[in-house]
């Protein structure tokens, strides 16, 4: 374990965790419980890859989007953002001009 101090949340319901498997999977149990079995699934798959190529490759990779989740599900706001942009572009057709906004948000809230 890191002695880096926990951020303060900042606007967020937890503190930002540490990026390791332990401390994303506790923190996605506070802020959203209902994706656990996600998560689980999908670490189970990047460790399968990373040990059949003999590559960390899909460990990081696992790691780097769960962190983001984390974040995301940790903010109220940005978390709502996602959802209403999610609801957008999958309730407008692709040539309407609201499409591309949401579609925009959602990029920016997930980079």
């Amino acid at each position: 374990m890191s002695a880096r101090p926990m951020e303060p949340p900042a606007g967020g319901l937890i503190p930002r965790p540490e990026r390791t498997p332990e401390s994303l999977r506790l923190a996605l149990a506070r802020v959203a419980p209902h994706r656990l079995g996600e998560m689980e699934t999908q670490k189970n798959e990047a460790f399968a890859l990373a040990a059949e190529h003999n590559n960390l490759g899909p460990i990081r990779q696992w790691l780097t989007i769960w962190a983001g989740e984390v974040e995301i599900e940790r903010r109220p706001d940005v978390a709502a953002r996602r959802r209403n942009a999610e609801h957008a572009v999958h309730g407008l057709a692709k040539d309407d001009p609201a499409w591309r906004a949401a579609m925009d948000e959602l990029l920016a809230v997930v980079n």
